[in-house]
């Protein structure tokens, strides 16, 4: 079984999924980018996109992570696999984190954008509103993502055309959130592959 289907535990309120520490290989990473982009592509709502990115975004940092770690059966089973569990000091994805950010092995605007995603979907999580990803309280949050170039400007009437036209104004803003949502599965892409793909030193 490949090590981003073990199962799901939840520590500390964020989800992190079991690795199998003998399995974490470049193959699964190479095979994990193509995952990232797939599922971000099929989450139908923002929370459900969202929550899936910091699902995703833990098996990334779980991945870089083991790279610090022996391999040797001994360690996996008495050193390894006890900081790891869910009651182990490195069972939440803050602290895994934290720790790869203090050893050097991604950036400060990597730990950033990760930070404030874990918090958004956190938020989400225990909000019911069925956002739009075009709403001010996503947009706000993502317009703050470093791996976010630039989101596209907010679409504006075409000169001669009625302001008061909601069919029109309803397919402007339906194409600007198609824009951002676009925008967003291919900078979180980046970011979430990027990070599984590091080396460790």
């Amino acid at each position: 079984m490949p090590s981003w289907r073990q199962p799901l535990h939840r520590a500390g309120g964020n989800t992190v999924r079991r690795i199998n520490v003998r399995e974490a290989t470049m193959d699964d990473t190479q095979a994990f980018e193509n995952r990232v982009l797939e599922s971000l592509n099929a989450s139908k709502t923002v929370r459900s996109f969202m929550l899936m990115a910091v699902e995703l975004l833990a098996e990334a940092v779980s991945l870089l992570m083991l790279q610090a770690f022996r391999k040797d059966d001994y360690a996996v089973k008495y050193a390894v696999e006890p900081l790891l569990s869910g009651s182990g000091p490195l069972g939440e994805l803050s602290v895994r984190l934290k720790l790869i950010y203090g050893l050097g092995m991604i950036s400060r605007k990597e730990y950033e954008d990760t930070e404030l995603l874990m918090a958004l979907g956190e938020e989400l999580a225990h909000d019911e509103h069925a956002y739009r990803f075009t709403d001010d309280e996503i947009l706000g949050p993502i317009s703050e993502l470093h791996c976010v170039s630039s989101l596209p400007p907010s679409p504006i009437p075409p000169s001669g055309v009625d302001p008061d036209d909601a069919l029109l104004a309803a397919m402007q803003q339906q194409r600007y959130q198609q824009m951002v949502r676009s925008t967003l599965v291919l900078s979180l892409t980046e970011l979430i592959a990027g990070i599984s793909l590091k080396k460790a030193f």
